[in-house]
């Protein structure tokens, strides 16, 4: 066979120095050989381009000069290299050997995997990628075939740094690689523009996002179609394909998809940080998802209509009404067991979404039903955290004279859904207003005389900002008119008083000063009142429209292509 005669001449080149066992990987750039060497007495792995590849100087050249680039690069997380040469038209490098399977091979022998180990993974991950960026170099081929799982300790190691630009160089009908690749490939890499470590962090979260869910972000049959996808469309939120997995690391994942690299961790250590940070409450999670029976996978049709219908009715009520948690009911696990026809869980979610209801309600509707693990409705504090910017209270009036709330959403909200946040902001007011929209913002403005509060949505650079203020100083010249108004009164009727020899002069004065304190306190308390009322409706309607915009967002990055049908179950 071929493959055996170029395993003997390649053994027959490095005999003295390796010895060669068996091939343990090939691919579009290369055949990788786990070896001994002899010198040293410890396994490696050998690596080496394949001949129509080793005899183009260019690649060849390029081959070897980023081999030892990455040679330099020394971390417990990546796969380390010890020799990159040529002997006798065989070009080749020699690196660490990592006893242990790909992230690719298992998810492909065993499906998702657990929430804890893919989090351990892509902390290892992160934290090679952000040290060698720190050293200006850039892997541009992070993929689950590249991540290694040493068996012995469950530590994950990186391998392969520098081997994209050697594609790069190389025909792609040569070396097939496109479509191995393309699934990962961030949107500034298609584009063809500038990269840096966020481009890596980017392909990290594909690799996350698989290891979780058993699926990429984008698929499709040709690779063109993935590229388009990954510059203009939005990827799935991770929750809408595995509502069972942890919140903190689905939204990490999330994040890491970003389009821009901006909204993106701005480091692999800074990811890593974030990672060590959650693992905790991951561990929960998993844990608690781990006791929960698994949901069936096939459901009746009368089943399948209900949660259809249920689903928009909760779309339908959006912007009318608070939607709340949704309460499981308990599912008959027998009944559920003997259910063998009707509709696949999952393509009862697909028809919803091709129907164009958004994926939160279509997850509201099942998580209602005892169908997925985790409640997809409700307020997400994650990405709602509502911060309270108002001036600090003044030491006359006892509050806050400029009231301000903002929060921030991931994501940017289509102008198309803007509508929805004005139903809520003119009810919630409770009066008129203007609304203006310019490009991505929206601004409502009220038009009473006495009112100076405002409300703005700006939705770019990644995230959706919403803020709603407004100015007291109306409330302070009512407070002062109250004040004066009241101790103008009292002190006329004093002097009434005094005039009329009802009361003496020193009687009158103190009572005239326990009046006025009186009627400044009653302002006081008045302008108090008024403050914390607003300050509750402003809380209340930033809180009410960081949930709509987040809902958006998940429903404008979870639209289905379209074509897609539900599937009967066999």
């Amino acid at each position: 066979m071929a493959a055996s005669q170029e395993f003997q001449a390649f053994a027959h080149v490095l005999a003295g120095q390796y010895e060669l066992e068996r091939e343990i990987g090939r691919g579009g750039m290369g055949v990788v050989y786990l070896g001994r060497d002899l010198r040293l007495d410890r396994a490696v792995a050998i690596k080496t381009l394949p001949p129509h590849l080793a005899n183009d100087v260019t690649i060849r050249e390029r081959f070897l000069r980023e081999a030892r680039t990455a040679a330099h690069l020394s971390h417990p997380n990546i796969v380390p290299i010890y020799r990159a040469d040529e002997v006798d038209g065989h070009v080749f490098f020699v690196m660490g050997y990592v006893d242990g399977p790909s992230v690719a091979e298992l998810v492909r022998d065993a499906g998702p995997q657990d929430p804890r180990d893919v989090l351990r993974a892509m902390r290892d991950v992160a934290a090679a990628l952000g040290y060698a960026s720190e050293r200006g170099v850039v892997h541009r081929d992070v993929k689950c075939e590249n991540i290694l799982i040493d068996r012995n300790t469950g530590r994950a190691l990186v391998t392969d740094f520098g081997i994209a630009r050697l594609a790069e160089a190389a025909p792609l009908t040569a070396t097939g690689q496109v479509l191995g690749t393309v699934y990962y490939m961030s949107p500034e890499q298609v584009t063809g523009e500038a990269l840096d470590g966020r481009s890596d962090l980017y392909a990290l979260g594909v690799v996350g996002f698989y290891a979780l869910t058993g699926r990429f972000p984008f698929d499709a049959p040709m690779a063109s179609a993935v590229l388009v996808a990954q510059v203009n469309k939005p990827p799935p939120p991770v929750l809408t394909i595995a509502p069972g997995a942890p919140r903190a690391l689905a939204e990490i994942i999330d994040r890491c998809l970003a389009k821009n690299p901006a909204s993106r961790y701005a480091s692999g250590d800074e990811l890593a940080g974030v990672l060590a940070q959650v693992e905790p409450e991951v561990a929960r999670d998993a844990q608690r998802a781990a006791l929960v029976p698994h949901p069936p996978a096939v459901v009746s049709e009368e089943e399948a209509q209900a949660i259809w219908a249920r689903a928009a009715e909760l779309q339908a009520a959006t912007g009318i009404q608070p939607r709340p948690a949704p309460v499981p009911r308990s599912r008959d696990a027998a009944r559920d067991a003997a259910q063998t026809s009707g509709y696949n869980v999952g393509a009862v979610r697909d028809a919803a979404l091709e129907a164009g209801i958004p994926a939160q309600y279509v997850e509201h509707a099942m998580a209602e039903r005892g169908l997925v693990h985790a409640p997809a409705g409700g307020p997400r504090p994650a990405t709602t955290h509502v911060t309270d910017r108002s001036s600090p209270p003044s030491r006359f009036y006892g509050a806050s004279t400029n009231v301000e709330y903002e929060a921030v959403v991931n994501g940017e909200m289509p102008e198309a859904d803007f509508d929805l946040l004005v139903d809520t902001i003119r009810r919630r007011m409770e009066m008129a207003g203007a609304v203006n929209v310019v490009g991505h913002s929206l601004t409502w403005t009220t038009l009473a005389r006495n009112r100076s509060a405002h409300v703005s949505v700006i939705s770019r650079h990644g995230k959706t900002t919403i803020r709603v203020a407004e100015n007291m100083e109306p409330l302070t010249r009512r407070a002062r008119v109250v004040a004066a108004g009241g101790g103008a009164y009292l002190i006329a009727g004093i002097a009434s008083a005094v005039g009329s020899h009802l009361w003496s002069v020193p009687a009158s004065a103190g009572l005239l000063a326990a009046a006025i304190g009186t009627v400044a306190g009653l302002a006081r308390f008045s302008f108090i009142s008024s403050v914390r009322k607003r300050q509750r409706r402003f809380r209340g309607l930033v809180e009410e429209l960081a949930q709509q915009a987040q809902e958006s967002t998940d429903a404008t990055a979870a639209a289905p292509a379209p074509g897609v049908r539900p599937k009967l179950a066999p």
